[in-house]
């Protein structure tokens, strides 16, 4: 299984790291502190892959993203979803202090191990939490012999 778009560590995340620890910022009070946040590359949004008996479940979190926001598409054995999670509006009197919460558009493709039947691929959005469920064909799901 493949899965698609993931962000690397590269040394964006080591500098970044570094200008973020108490140790380099104790001689340079707020001036490393307020580093931005984009230099640290994430994996946004997470999300599990289990394949069971009669179908492969993927999870993903994303919330604060509107269901309306959320895109899923499957194509020959590779299952994309895809969205936006909008940043708030900042304040002209507010100045952020910290952002570690990402926002802007996402898009995550995973293949898939198995063969799935696309007319019953379901999905269900609760709670920040997408739930897709891919049933598998029937010629490749288990099947037991009977030895005669």
């Amino acid at each position: 299984m493949v899965v698609r778009y993931e962000a690397v560590p590269s040394v964006l995340d080591a500098v970044h790291d570094m200008l973020e620890s108490e140790t380099f910022n104790m001689p340079f009070p707020r001036v490393f502190s307020e580093w931005p946040r984009f230099a640290k590359a994430e994996v946004f949004p997470y999300l599990n892959i289990a394949e069971r008996k009669d179908d492969i479940q993927v999870v993903m979190e994303i919330p604060g993203v509107s269901k309306e926001d959320v895109k899923v598409h499957y194509h020959d054995g590779v299952l994309t979803i895809s969205g936006e999670r909008k940043s708030p509006e900042v304040k002209a009197e507010e100045r952020m202090l910290r952002q570690e919460i990402t926002y802007g558009p996402f898009s995550r493709s995973v293949e898939l191990p198995a063969p799935v039947n696309a007319e019953k691929i379901s999905a269900e959005y609760t709670n920040g939490i997408l739930r897709v469920i891919l049933p598998k064909l029937e010629e490749v799901k288990p099947k037991e012999i009977v030895v005669r």
